[in-house]
């Protein structure tokens, strides 16, 4: 069973953070407005916070749902990388992947077997949620798909970097 101490300050952080990157990568896998993007993020707390709440019994999650502190985030000049927009979203979605990967080592070294697919599963969750939670290429509403091409591939890697099945 793992707790906060079971971690190192910037390993903790990781595991804090990398769902809100999550969510993030998959809005800018296929950016869908600012309410767009506010629902896909809202999805994603709503997953981290479900997940949280329904996995009281793991220790890890316990210790991920009492720390009320605000964890540190990395220089956004890192994450998004220099050139055009197009770059920039390509670099950050790359980033994401990065944090993704060691934070399932992180759990897989230091966390029960248990502890450690419960937040996997966590985190692909919170790719699908919030990749379903707006339909991309609509017009006011109407037409458009639940979760696009581009945001499916997105979930796919998420699942990859997780090692899970894709």
């Amino acid at each position: 069973m793992a707790n906060q101490q079971s971690f190192t300050p910037e390993e903790w952080t990781l595991l804090r953070t990398v769902p809100s990157f999550v969510a993030g990568g998959i809005a800018a896998a296929e950016p869908s407005g600012i309410f767009g993007s506010i629902k896909e993020a809202s999805a994603g707390v709503r997953t981290v916070m479900t997940a949280l709440a329904s996995g009281k019994n793991l220790e890890l999650f316990g210790a991920l749902a009492a720390d009320g502190s605000i964890p540190g985030m990395p220089d956004p000049k890192v994450l998004l990388g220099e050139g055009p927009r197009d770059a920039q979203i390509s670099h950050f979605k790359a980033a994401v992947l990065e944090r993704v990967k060691a934070a399932s080592a992180v759990v897989g070294q230091k966390a029960s077997p248990e502890e450690a697919a419960a937040y996997r599963a966590m985190i692909a969750e919170v790719a699908q949620n919030a990749a379903e939670a707006t339909k991309e290429g609509g017009f006011l509403f109407f037409g458009g798909t639940r979760v696009s091409p581009a945001e499916q591939t997105f979930i796919g890697e998420v699942k990859g970097a997780l090692g899970l099945p894709a």
